[in-house]
Parts: structure tokens; C-alpha cells; sequence
């Protein structure tokens, strides 16, 4: 139960990301959000690229949670990762935004997205 109610409190601190996006958008509207929440990265390219994965990942139905790990073993803490990944279901596949939504849902998490 811990492992939920912690993913809930990092989605939560991540709503306004979610909530900023437009509705057409693309790498670098990716990368301006992960700027304006304060994700460091090192190499921007490397960041699209890890946008756009984890895209094709959902898109293949990998399950939210899964994502998240993976971003969290490659180095990311728990809310970067969380931030990671709104960000690119925002920008870059809003398509693959309703899984995470009714994952986000499944573990109780009540906020808008």
C-alpha cells in the first residue's frame, strides 16, 4: 500500500504539468516542461529520445508502473520519473494518456492529470 499512496503523492505534485499541456505538441514543448519542473538531464537529445521510448512503450501496452521503474533504474528519483512521464503523455503521446489516467485512477489517485 505504501508503494501506491507514494506514486499518488508524486502524481500529485505533478498535476500542473499535466494540466499545462497543449493539446498539439511535440519534443521540445517535452523538453520545456521537464525544464520548467526542474528534471535535470544531461544531454537534451538523450532526453527526446527517452521521451519517445517510453511513448512506444505505452503505446505497447508496458503498464504506467513498469515505466516508471524503468525510469527510476536508469537513474531518475520517483517524482522525476513521474514527471518524465506526464510530461511526454502530454507533449508527445497524448494517445497513450488515457492508460496512464485509468492506472492513475486504479490506485486512487482523484486529481485531474
Amino acid at each position: 500500500m505504501r508503494g501506491r499512496g507514494g506514486i499518488a503523492s508524486v502524481l500529485a505534485v505533478c498535476g500542473a504539468v499535466a494540466l499545462s499541456g497543449p493539446a498539439q505538441a511535440d519534443e521540445y514543448d517535452f523538453i520545456a516542461q521537464l525544464d520548467g519542473m526542474g528534471v535535470y538531464y544531461t544531454s537534451m537529445i538523450d532526453m527526446i529520445d527517452i521521451g519517445k521510448e517510453l511513448c512506444h512503450e505505452l503505446r505497447f501496452g508496458v503498464a504506467p508502473p513498469a515505466v516508471l521503474g524503468k525510469l527510476q533504474r536508469t537513474g531518475f528519483a520517483p517524482a522525476e520519473a513521474a514527471i518524465v512521464l506526464l510530461a511526454a503523455v502530454d507533449t508527445m503521446c497524448l494517445d497513450a494518456k488515457p492508460a496512464v489516467v485509468e492506472w492513475a485512477r486504479g490506485i486512487g489517485y482523484t486529481q485531474p492529470l
